[in-house]
């Protein structure tokens, strides 16, 4: 077995000790790189968050848009038809439902 002078001792010493601050700073700067990484996804959850409720509401509005359209071309078309019955006179009336009625039982006798 070999002696170790104090100048082996010495150097070991200051050795371990360089290895030891190497070590410190660099589980600070992974420290730093892990806080850094957690503040970016927390950015990006929140950017990802506010394009969802921008999407939501856009899609919201749409729909409300479009039913809306709907209802005013139902109401439109409802109106027409009302415009065309206000032109049939109430003798013609008579006379159509006189046919239906008459063809009903035409066809309901033996």
């Amino acid at each position: 077995m070999t002696k170790l002078s104090s100048v082996d001792l010495e150097q070991l010493i200051a050795t371990e000790q360089r290895l030891d601050e190497t070590l410190r700073r660099a589980r600070a700067a992974a420290a730093q790189v892990v806080e850094e990484a957690k503040s970016a996804a927390s950015r990006a959850e929140a950017a990802l968050a506010a394009d969802i409720e921008a999407a939501t509401v856009a899609l919201a509005t749409r729909a409300a848009t479009e039913r809306r359209d709907h209802e005013a071309a139902i109401a439109r078309e409802a109106a027409e038809e009302v415009a065309r019955a206000d032109g049939v006179s109430p003798a013609r009336v008579r006379g159509l439902a006189r046919d239906l009625v008459n063809r009903l039982v035409e066809e309901q006798a033996p």
